[in-house]
């Protein structure tokens, strides 16, 4: 089966500098996105470190092991390092970045996160989230405190429980699934979902064109004043 992708990532409207980063490798059926945390230092390093050891871990994979394995032993040999060099060269000053993959594997889909960066799939018209964000508001949401309407517009929403690099240990999460013919993955920092809804996704994405479709979810970010750094990757 043949895969295409499309990725772009953009420093936004507001922001001085990109902290977002990416990997696209269609050839060995891996992407990624990382987001570092901007109310935290050097943000931009963080992100690009979690990436850089991504691919470390890539070009040391053997089929010994499955690949998504491989990408959760990446984000937290990324989450050791980055704790380490903040403890040691930034006097514990915290830095960290959110992150997503997804990996396909045979017949199979992983989705690998930590932080509130998203993966989606598209399938027959219809568009579900399969991550789920690592927030203070799910947190809440999860014990009742509140509802899903109030966590809609909680002024917690962007706040995250868990992040690589922030702590000395940190969870990843992994969920699978089948995938299948016409399928589009969508993997996405919060820039990008803080401007455009899941349904206008959802319509973008009605026109199987990825390209077409990433360059219109782009815009509509960066023409809403996006006020956060935005990267978009599509793999269909």
């Amino acid at each position: 089966m043949h895969f295409t992708s499309f990725a772009q990532s953009h420093r936004g409207v507001i922001r001085s500098k990109n902290e977002d980063a990416f990997l696209a490798l269609p050839e060995q059926q891996v992407w990624a996105v990382a987001d570092g945390m901007g109310a935290h230092s050097r943000g931009d390093y963080a992100s690009a470190q979690v990436i850089e050891v991504v691919k470390q871990h890539l070009a040391n994979h053997t089929h010994h092991s499955p690949l998504y394995r491989t990408l959760r032993g990446a984000f937290e040999d990324a989450n050791t390092q980055l704790f380490s060099h903040s403890q040691q060269r930034m006097q514990g000053k915290t830095m960290g970045s959110t992150a997503v993959a997804l990996v396909l594997d045979g017949a199979e889909y992983y989705f690998i996160w930590v932080g509130d960066s998203r993966g989606y799939l598209f399938r027959n018209g219809r568009l579900e989230q399969q991550t789920r964000d690592h927030s203070r508001v799910n947190v809440l949401l999860d014990a009742g405190v509140i509802t899903s309407a109030q966590a809609a517009s909680h002024p917690l929403q962007h706040e995250v429980v868990r992040a690589i690099g922030v702590k000395a240990d940190v969870q990843v999460e992994v969920v699978r699934g089948y995938w299948q013919a016409g399928d589009i993955f969508l993997l996405c920092s919060d820039g990008l979902t803080e401007k455009v809804s899941d349904f206008e996704i959802e319509v973008s994405l009605s026109s199987n064109n990825i390209n077409a479709a990433g360059q219109a979810l782009m815009h509509s970010a960066l023409t809403r004043g996006a006020g956060d750094n935005v990267t978009c990757i599509l793999v269909k």
